[in-house]
């Protein structure tokens, strides 16, 4: 029987590393949070950043581009990138799909862009020379590198394990399999097109779960002491909110894995505070 993977000593450790750098900075420093929807994912997420930075006592700004022609995103955008006193600007997800997202992050001056959304710090990425790492992702593999540590002490553990990537998207899905490469496991990157996928996933030591179906992975699909991590975040057909695999069908056959809500989304949010603070010494 497996178990949930337990985050709360991960979140405890990073809250003190927080506390222990924030005191350093120039808090009047802010984040610009850029709002492109009034939908229950984006409202929901703004919301959870917003009483976070408040904890720590960090300023935002909040930028309503909702039904804003590009035009003016792009000015204000220019002028946040040229503006002293802000030091992150992070777009707040989903962007409608009649905005080219791609065009916004590009944007957004690369020194800035903590999400590490634009193409130069994607590139960045992808030569192994990263100013930021996509928050998701580095919380994914904070949470990983937590786990293996505490179960079987050995972060060498890892080493030319295979790590099955159940999604393709350009800010989690291929990231994912970059900093998989850099930390020495195999990566095989999954996505819709792919026949017979579960075969593909059964060869995952480790699974990232991040495709946006709900509870699409199944106990069937897993291999027998695979740890996964769920990155999902859906709305079920009753309405709850449930990750990308089917938590109960996998306990069986894995050694952990995360529960959503409550996984890697609470370790995402103190890693996007953690490449705020980045952004207040030379990268």
């Amino acid at each position: 029987m497996g178990e949930i993977i337990d985050i709360e000593p991960l979140k405890e450790k990073l809250l003190f590393d927080i506390k222990n750098e924030i005191y350093k900075i120039d808090k009047n420093k802010k984040i610009a949070f850029l709002i492109f929807s009034e939908s229950f994912d984006a409202k929901f997420f703004l919301n959870e950043l917003k009483e976070l930075f408040d904890f720590f006592k960090l300023k935002y700004l909040e930028y309503d581009f909702i039904n804003k022609n590009i035009d003016y995103i792009s000015e204000t955008i220019h002028r946040l990138n040229k503006d002293n006193e802000i030091n992150g600007i992070l777009p707040i997800r989903p962007i409608p799909k009649n905005i080219n997202e791609n065009k916004i992050y590009s944007i957004i001056d690369s020194k800035k862009d903590i999400d590490c959304l634009g193409f130069e710090n994607l590139g960045r990425l992808f030569a192994f020379k990263p100013k930021f790492i996509p928050a998701v992702v580095e919380a994914s593999f904070e949470i990983l590198k937590h786990y293996i540590n505490e179960k079987f002490i050995d972060l060498n553990y890892l080493i030319g394990k295979t790590a099955v990537i159940v999604g393709r998207s350009i800010n989690t899905g291929r990231p994912l399999y970059i900093v998989s490469l850099m930390n020495n496991l195999v990566p095989i990157n999954l996505h819709s097109k792919v026949s017979c996928i579960g075969k593909y996933i059964k060869l995952g030591d480790i699974v990232f779960a991040c495709c946006g179906v709900p509870e699409f992975i199944k106990g069937e699909m897993v291999k027998e002491n695979s740890i996964i991590i769920d990155i999902g975040i859906n709305k079920s057909k009753d309405n709850e909110i449930v990750g990308d695999v089917d938590t109960k069908s996998v306990l069986n056959k894995v050694i952990g894995v995360t529960k959503v809500p409550g996984g890697v989304g609470e370790i995402t949010k103190l890693i996007l505070v953690k490449n705020f603070l980045k952004t207040f010494y030379p990268i």
